[in-house]
């Protein structure tokens, strides 16, 4: 993302004039030093000047460079070279490598063929041969931002670390034309960079420093300011390849020649411009500079810490006597307040489906007196949902005590579909429902499935909210069953909520359209449904399922005439494991040599119309995730559902449509 190259061919400061330079004053407790271009190893005396820097800065405590190793043999010699200088001296080293995306993505953005399989070279080279600490550093763009998970699933099969940052406009890369690319992404884009930047934090980021940088700029792509500080702020200066003195990296202009003056004098000189850029530049900055803590962000972590502590099942009483101390929020007037809580915020397709359905139960309800607010775990997930559902709600986290202020503001608290499962965040309606009952509030569980239910801690909790519930209404005759057991015959059978949403918005079929596509609506089998066994046996069965998948799908290939298999999404959000990345291993596991099938995935966001629209454009659909067994069931499709619950929801629901012929139980795959 640079126009560096663009710049006149000036004179660059040799490694005696860089000795002369930094011996200014302002450089006296200059500790790091990161080397940077375009490319550093072009130069040919590269070497004199990391020999430069390691001479002339008393307090240096380490050295870096980026690379984009197009010139692999070149990076490799030089780098080593440095490496060696470094240890002789012993000054800490490290390198990164500059990786856009998987093979032809890189390629194909950085314009040179083959510079990916460079850069791998170059960062194994560095980080096996050399021991050289090596990351690598991926920039987004409009260029490849639907690509970036396929380098994250590449980095994380071969345990490579690197770091993600969004491309930003950067003075001395003279990069201003470049707005068609940069920070320019569509509604979808950014949502999709969001859920990835989430993806990061929660399953490859080690490093706290890392992942604040991280929530900054999932802040920003939502709309807000930068939430951490910066190294330019007080610790950092640049100094540019012909002696020129920036304040900062991304934003501050020459504010003189370090060759020609005073390097402290310049920065004392013109400070003005730094405050400047401060107050202009700095909220806006959405660059992957890593800062030391913010006092705002301390007081952040620790309200974060609070909430984490005190939201639990086990503080569910206290919780609701200290709501009384808190003020409710005013409903308009003329208006009934609905909260809706649940697993919102980590929703998939199926249940925006869910919550379409309630939603629209109550709109017919209350008509346009419907003042309806939304619980989520988090509350982009499900703003983003409301705006796909064209819902008109309030969205509120269930990570605060949001959760106890509407809980006592409200007419009725509807717990909204989902599973009654084991789950932490049970604490969610379960402390909805506490501080609804001591306000006297109208509490209703909403098309929810009771199980699996594991742990006596869970199961307590699931019969606590039974117990406070003014009506019950389930999803399947197996819970209301389960639910009577337990001592609640008042339980009745609403069925799942997606079900209407389905056949009021979108049109039966008898037939699939004539696209020659089988659509597979597959998930990542995880290990709630088979606590009878040990994790290694699960682990063997679970390559048993996985391989017999694979078998189905070549057998209703040839039994439909279909080469082309579609693997679809119904969840995109690392929180509950997105679909996409279970795509990503199943066919490079079980397909890498494939001749006969033209096998692929969609990269892109799922909704309940594109779903939908898939599947009716399909001779046959495979499906795993629950929902898409209810959608194409309810759409009249021809399907086949894999029950991973091994006799759960899956069995339940079909079992309730008298259609258990479509359902293959996954002891069969596994045998075969």
């Amino acid at each position: 993302m640079c126009n560096i190259w663009k710049n006149e061919n000036e004179v660059e400061i040799t490694p005696e004039g860089l000795g002369k330079l930094l011996a200014d004053p302002l450089y006296s407790e200059l500790a790091h030093v990161g080397v940077t271009g375009g490319e550093p190893t072009l130069r040919e005396d590269i070497i004199e000047v990391y020999e430069q820097l390691i001479l002339s800065l008393p307090a240096l405590k380490g050295l870096s460079i980026i690379t984009n190793a197009i010139e692999e043999n070149t990076v490799k010699q030089r780098i080593s070279q440095i490496n060696e200088l470094c240890l002789h001296h012993g000054v800490p080293f490290s390198a990164m490598v500059s990786i856009d995306g998987y093979k032809k993505t890189h390629d194909r953005i950085r314009g040179i063929k083959n510079n990916f399989e460079s850069a791998y070279n170059v960062y194994t080279y560095l980080n096996e041969e050399l021991k050289v600490p090596t990351t690598f550093g991926c920039t987004i763009s409009k260029k490849n931002v639907w690509e970036v998970d396929d380098l994250l699933y590449f980095a994380q099969k071969n345990n490579m670390r690197g770091r993600f940052r969004v491309a930003e406009f950067i003075n001395r890369l003279y990069n201003e034309d470049r707005d068609n690319v940069i920070r320019n992404f569509t509604e979808d884009e950014t949502y999709h960079l969001v859920l990835f930047f989430e993806k990061l934090k929660q399953n490859y980021e080690n490093s706290n420093s890392v992942k604040r940088t991280y929530t900054s700029i999932q802040n920003m792509l939502l709309g807000g300011e930068r939430l951490i500080g910066c190294p330019y702020h007080n610790d950092g200066i640049v100094v540019g390849s012909k002696g020129q003195i920036n304040y900062c990296a991304p934003k501050s202009n020459d504010i003189g020649n370090g060759q020609h003056e005073s390097s402290l004098a310049l920065y004392r000189k013109k400070f003005h411009q730094k405050e400047a850029i401060v107050q202009k530049d700095c909220k806006n900055c959405i660059h992957d500079y890593h800062a030391p803590i913010t006092y705002n962000e301390k007081k952040r972590e620790l309200n974060d810490f609070l909430n984490l502590r005190t939201l639990r099942t086990e503080n569910a009483d206290l919780l609701a006597l200290y709501s009384n101390s808190m003020s409710a929020i005013p409903i308009p007037s003329g208006k009934k307040r609905v909260f809706i809580v649940g697993w919102y915020g980590t929703e998939t397709v199926g249940d925006k489906a869910i919550l379409g359905g309630i939603v629209q139960a109550y709109e017919t309800a209350y008509g346009s007196t419907l003042d309806l607010v939304i619980g989520s775990l988090y509350p982009f997930v499900t703003q983003k949902t409301c705006k796909e559902l064209n819902i008109n709600a309030t969205v509120v986290s269930t990570k605060t005590y949001d959760l106890l202020r509407y809980a006592k503001s409200a007419d009725e608290v509807v717990m909204g579909g989902g599973p009654l499962m084991d789950l932490n965040e049970l604490y969610v309606p379960l402390i909805a429902f506490k501080v609804a009952k001591i306000n006297n509030i109208k509490t209703v569980i909403q098309g929810c499935g009771l199980g699996p239910l594991h742990k006596d801690r869970f199961k307590r909790a699931v019969k606590n909210l039974l117990e406070l519930a003014t009506v019950i209404n389930l999803r399947d005759s197996a819970s209301v069953k389960q639910a009577s057991t337990m001592g609640f015959s008042n339980a009745s059978l609403s069925g799942d909520f997606a079900r209407p949403y389905i056949k009021q918005n979108f049109i039966e079929q008898n037939s699939a359209q004539s696209a020659n596509v089988i659509r597979c609506f597959l998930r990542e089998w995880t290990y709630e449904y088979s606590r009878h066994l040990s994790i290694e046996e699960f682990q063997t069965e679970k390559k048993k399922l996985e391989a017999g998948i694979a078998q189905l799908i070549r057998e209703k290939a040839e039994q439909t005439g279909c080469s082309n298999i579609r693997l679809e999404h119904m969840h995109n959000f690392v929180v509950g494991n997105d679909d996409r990345d279970f795509s990503r291993y199943f066919i490079e596991t079980y397909f890498s040599n494939e001749q006969d099938l033209n096998i692929s995935f969609n990269p892109k966001l799922a909704t309940v119309e594109n779903i939908v629209s898939a599947m009716q454009n399909a001779t046959h659909n495979i499906c795993m995730r629950f929902h898409s067994v209810l959608f194409a069931q309810t759409l009249k499709l021809p399907f086949t559902a894999i029950d991973y619950t091994r006799g759960g929801k899956i069995q339940f629901y079909l079992e309730d449509c008298n259609q258990m012929d479509s359902m293959i139980p996954p002891l069969q795959l596994i045998k075969s």
